[in-house]
């Protein structure tokens, strides 16, 4: 009798539903994971398609790079012969 009863409820259940439960922690990094593998073939296919245009970024890139770096490099050039300029003069007066 409890066979029956046993079999009839293991025949409502559906076979297809995952059995187990995933935290929420392993959720968050498969759809992490998943989004990072889209964002990386969206770029791909981007650069396939676009060349000249990643080109030309990397060109500008390059060039706002180099105009900082050019910025800071006078900015401590001027520095350091303010403070050598400064320094002579103290010991001059002293």
């Amino acid at each position: 009798m409890f066979s029956k009863i046993k079999d009839f409820y293991h025949s409502k259940v559906k076979k297809d539903q995952p059995q187990s439960v995933m935290r929420a922690d392993q959720v968050e990094k498969q759809q992490l994971k998943y989004r990072q593998q889209q964002r990386k073939a969206a770029e791909d296919t981007y650069a396939q398609e676009h060349p000249e245009q990643i080109l030309k970024e990397k060109m500008q890139d390059f060039e706002y790079k180099t105009n900082r770096l050019k910025k800071k490099l006078n900015i401590a050039i001027i520095t350091v012969f303010g403070l050598i300029i400064l320094v002579f003069l103290i010991l001059f007066f002293i």
